[in-house]
Order: structure tokens, then sequence, then C-alpha cells
């Protein structure tokens, strides 16, 4: 017994001190060039105050948000309740890295526009202090979200991962990946070239100003990483385009309700297409 609590707090002490270094310096990072950088600040896509109190609020939840993901994978690692392949390959790491990907775009959609109803929105209200979004949003969560997110996608890859067993590094690489990717969608600022955000791939994978749009206008653009779901749901902003062009214009809104274009007709749609 004495064996296994030691091996218990050896583990998640690695995993804590793991989270907390890589946590700190991607979204510290990020910060720094988010407030200094003339670039950055160039190219806003809303160019609104924070909201009072707002970044404290979100720092004191990033702090908490981290100590839990270490818990929460301190115990999976601990109880092994991912199985791994002894010798994992190139297929093995990129199914893995695609599994982990998909489930996580699907279960946040799903998750996330559920939370939009006025009966489960206490659970998300915390990731909404933020109505501009800044690097530190992308950990700002209650417990009970964080729970909810992170627990589905491990719990559905330790299912599968009884089957086909998965590859330990996939399954960091898409960790460490949703993490980055979060830290840049939430950014606020749009540095994602023209020709590749217009382009045929470029028009499925979201940038900094489709989230950003979420946040300012409250219902619409639930994706996580790609437009497929809302466009297939109706929950896409019609005047998106609009909005990044006019970010990468350093032209950005300054207006937290304000429409380009098809604006009006967007927000009928997106508040039908809202869970109510």
């Amino acid at each position: 017994m004495e064996q296994m609590s030691t091996g218990w707090a050896i583990t998640f002490a690695i995993v804590l001190a793991s989270m907390t270094i890589r946590s700190l310096i991607v979204v510290g990072a990020a910060f720094a060039w988010y407030n200094a950088s003339s670039f950055a600040q160039r190219r806003r896509v809303y160019r609104v105050a924070y909201g009072e109190g707002q970044i404290g609020s979100e720092l004191r939840s990033a702090v908490t948000v981290i100590a839990f993901d270490a818990l929460l994978l301190s115990t999976v690692r601990h109880f092994d309740l991912i199985g791994y392949a002894p010798e994992p390959g190139l297929t093995t790491f990129a199914g893995t890295f695609l599994l982990v990907f998909l489930t996580t775009e699907v279960w946040f959609y799903v998750t996330h526009r559920a939370m939009h109803h006025k009966a489960l929105f206490w659970i998300h209200r915390q990731h909404h202090t933020a109505k501009v979004t800044d690097p530190l949003t992308s950990l700002s969560f209650s417990i009970l979200e964080r729970a909810i997110l992170i627990g589905g996608i491990l719990g559905f890859a330790g299912a599968v991962s009884h089957v086909f067993p998965l590859s330990m590094t996939g399954l960091i690489a898409a960790g460490l990946s949703n993490y980055v990717l979060n830290v840049l969608g939430h950014s606020n600022v749009e540095f994602i070239p023209e020709r590749v955000a217009t382009s045929r791939i470029g028009r499925v994978f979201i940038t900094p100003s489709y989230h950003a749009m979420h946040h300012a206008r409250f219902r619409g653009h639930y994706g996580l990483f790609t437009t497929v779901l809302d466009s297939w749901f109706s929950t896409r902003f019609e005047d998106y385009e609009q909005v990044y062009a006019r970010a990468r214009a350093g032209q950005g809104l300054d207006r937290l309700g304000e429409r380009v274009g098809n604006g009006p007709r967007a927000s009928r749609r997106a508040a039908a297409g809202a869970v109510s």
C-alpha cells in the first residue's frame, strides 16, 4: 500500500510539473507577444477593452485548471486507464493523433453548444468572462466544464485503446497541439495569411477571428478547430469572411454586437440554430 501511495504521488508530481511548465510557457509567451507586438495590436479582431477584472479571473482559473489537468492525467496514467501499444509505429502514432483530434472536435461542439442552453450555462459562465479574448482565455474554465471536456476525450480514448492500443507519443502530441491551438484561437489577433485562410483547406480550419466572434456574439461558431459542424448545423456567422478581412487589414471591429455585410441575417440564423 505504501509503495502504491508513493508511486501515485510521484506520478502526480511529474505530471503536475509537466503541465505547469508547458502551460506557463505557451500562455506566457503568447501573452507577452500579444501585448507587446505592434503586429498583434494592428491585427486585432475586436478592438474592445478587456472587461473589468477579466485578466485576474482568468489567471486564477488557469492555475486551477492546470492543477486539475495534472490530477486527471496522473490518475489516468497511474491506473493505466489507457492501453498503449508496446512498439507503436508511424501508423499507430498518426491514427492516435487523428482519433484524438476528431474526438475533441465532435465532443467539444456537442458539449459546448449544450452548455449554451440557459439551464446549463452556469457550467460555461467562467469561460465567457472574456467577451474579448486573450491567450489566458484558453485556460479559463470551471472545474466541471474542464472535467466534461477532458474527461470525455480521455474516456473515449481509453475505451478505444482496450481494443486498439494507442501511441503514447501520439496522445501527448495531440494534447500539446490542443494547448497551442487553443492559445492561438483565443488570441483575438488575425495572423493567418490570406492565401492560406481563403484556400479550400483554409475555409475548413478556423482562424482566430472565428472564436473571437463567438465570444463577442455569444451564440454561433461553436466549433473548436474546424468550421465543419457549424456549417452542417447552420451555426456559422455569415459575415465571418468579412470580419476576417477587416481584422487582417487592421480594421478590427470596435463594438461587440457589430455585424458586417449580411450581419442581421447571420444573427437571426445563428439565434435559430443555437440551443435556447
